[in-house]
């Protein structure tokens, strides 16, 4: 069938399906946007509390790849939010089943939980035993709880040696490194209530424990230093006017992956492996046209990450780089502001196309040698980052994606030169609501 052909047969299809509101990690991520700056139910991962408020629904996250051909598909998922079970007495309960633990706060692993090029989460975990959710709306007031755990044990004994990795080893061969492979058992909760009539307030803590160990019995055992991990968040929407609504966003957070290592019969010895930081900002989200949906707001954000400089078969001494082995390095990223802009749009009933993206007015990072190497490099720019989106509605389905940029050049790699296996939705989910 020819690529024209192809276009035709698919828009005659399209044409008979009307459009739903609801989405999922991808309508974010398709604007280049944080989820905490509009009203989505992916802000059930972050502010528990509100998963009483989302309705009933079934989403399946159906893969994320890269751009081109050799992209493995990545982070499936399919979950469910339900506040009929037992007719609503018990609450609302919701269950995701995933291929990969989601990033902290998120719905995906691919997901940021600040701004920045230090604004994500380090660890990875393909092993997600489980993670339940529940809510309870009382009058105007809403709490939520989380529990997730994910885990990974080996454990070979022969004669006199024996093994023990307490991590997730396919990870771990993938990114080279158990640290960043850890176990993790995370307790959530949350809180939302009216404020008054024209305010709605959510607060949300989440916190993770994060333990690793690799061993072998008279050998070198290196295990955690640190197990916590936790994210502090609130925000707000407020109905300013009859189309605008405004939503203050704080969050804190910190990731500790420091570590410990035991030789037989000597003593332990530290690594310091921190990221922490923080975001304060604001967007407003304008009702514009039949229902479109634009976003425009800025955020200001630090990123701290302490890690001590180690460079393998050295054990001490300024190197050629200008840092001493040894000494903690500190890298600090400032976005003072990074400012963002979204626009959604229902193309007609069955069409939805989004855009977005975010710029660093004033970004800048410094690394520093806390120690005696002393060097210091700082570094002023304006990073730029632009996404494109679209949702389809099928029956009482909505399937939505995240655009390859260049589909609006090749539509889709259908009329163009494309390299072959060109992927035009290189991220895609599904949502049924009820």
């Amino acid at each position: 069938m020819s690529s024209i052909r192809k276009s035709i047969v698919l828009g005659v299809a399209m044409l008979a399906l009307p459009v739903l509101a609801s989405a999922q990690t991808s309508r974010v991520e398709g604007m280049a946007l944080q989820g905490d700056y509009i009203k989505d139910y992916t802000g059930i991962y972050t502010y528990t509390s509100g998963v009483s408020s989302v309705g009933n629904l079934i989403y399946g996250e159906l893969g994320t790849t890269s751009t081109t051909p050799s992209g493995a598909l990545l982070d499936r998922s399919i979950g469910a939010v339900l506040g009929n079970l037992w007719d609503g007495r018990y609450g609302t309960w919701a269950i995701h089943l995933r291929e990969w633990t989601p990033a902290l706060g998120q719905g995906d692993v691919f997901g940021q939980p600040n701004p920045g090029t230090l604004g994500f989460d380090p660890n990875s975990n393909s092993n997600e035993s489980f993670d339940l959710m529940w809510g309870q709306k009382m009058g105007t007031t809403s709490v939520g709880l989380r529990l997730n755990r994910s885990y990974f044990k080996l454990e070979d004994a022969l004669p006199g040696v024996t093994t023990t990795l307490k991590f997730d080893v396919p990870s771990a061969l993938a990114n080279g490194d158990p640290n960043l492979s850890r176990n993790v058992l995370g307790f959530g909760g949350g809180v939302g209530f009216e404020m008054n009539p024209n305010t709605n307030v959510e607060f949300s803590l989440l916190y993770q424990s994060r333990d690793f160990e690799n061993s072998v019995s008279g050998g070198t055992r290196s295990e955690d230093d640190n197990t916590s991990n936790w994210m502090v968040g609130g925000r707000a929407f407020w109905q300013w006017q009859p189309n605008v609504v405004v939503t203050p966003v704080l969050k804190f957070y910190r990731f500790d992956l420091s570590t410990k290592s035991t030789p037989t019969g000597g003593n332990s010895t530290t690594f310091t492996n921190t990221l922490s930081g923080w975001q304060a900002g604001v967007a407003g989200n304008w009702t514009i046209g039949s229902n479109d949906l634009f976003v425009l707001g800025a955020t200001f954000a630090q990123n701290d990450l302490e890690q001590q400089y180690d460079v393998l078969g050295v054990s001490a001494g300024v190197t050629a780089s200008g840092f001493a082995v040894g000494d903690t390095l500190k890298v600090t990223e400032h976005l003072v502001p990074q400012v963002f802009a979204a626009l959604e749009t229902h193309v007609n009933n069955w069409l939805t196309f989004r855009m977005g993206a975010n710029k660093g007015a004033f970004e800048s990072v410094k690394l520093k040698d806390l120690g005696a190497g002393g060097r210091e490099v700082n570094l002023s720019m304006s990073s730029f980052n632009m996404n494109l989106g679209m949702g389809v509605k099928l029956g009482t389905l909505q399937l939505d994606a995240v655009l390859n940029n260049l589909f609006p050049q090749t539509l889709g790699g259908w009329f163009s030169n494309s390299p072959s296996g060109f992927i035009a939705f290189p991220k895609v989910t599904a949502t049924y609501a009820f």
